[in-house]
């Protein structure tokens, strides 16, 4: 393969992976049998339906297929005799459900997931690049405030965020 070449399928792989990109936030809220609106411009990110599973945060993460595949194939390389990747493995795939919307454009939330992540009624949404996050608002709102509202350059100056680069 020639250098150019190279470049541009390197090129090419990079905009396939921006191309998958979840921004925004959004409130909705969960009917009384559980289901959740997504919001149309997430379904077009992830049209076959998502994965959701129990968030690290007392929330929920959603994924498309192709990033809950990569994460699945990570997490099971990780070692069965050690017991802190045991309890990932077990965290992690046994509170994950595939989800297809209906013809409104929703997705029903188990209970077991909607009581993890406590939400009853109201909820936020949050693209979060490659994932959604799904939050219930009164656990949002304590979580903002714990992690000090909008004010977090001084958080995030340690990750030397660059929009040029590498």
């Amino acid at each position: 393969m020639s250098f150019r070449a190279l470049e541009l399928s390197q090129r090419f792989a990079i905009k396939k992976e921006l191309e998958l990109m979840f921004v925004g936030q959004f409130d909705h809220n969960i009917d009384a049998k559980g289901r959740l609106t997504v919001p149309s411009n997430f379904r077009e990110q992830a049209p076959e339906g998502l994965f959701v599973t129990k968030g690290f945060d007392s929330n929920l993460i959603a994924y498309p297929r192709a990033v809950y595949e990569r994460m699945a194939e990570n997490i099971n390389e990780l070692s069965v005799t050690d017991p802190e990747s045991r309890a990932l493995r077990r965290m992690f795939f046994s509170n994950t459900v595939e989800l297809s919307y209906d013809s409104a454009g929703r997705i029903l939330l188990p209970a077991f997931l909607r009581e993890a992540a406590q939400i009853t009624s109201g909820c936020k949404l949050f693209g979060n690049g490659d994932n959604v996050e799904i939050w219930a608002m009164e656990v949002w709102e304590l979580e903002k405030q714990k992690n000090g509202g909008d004010d977090n350059s001084s958080r995030w100056a340690a990750y030397n965020i660059s929009t040029r680069g590498r």
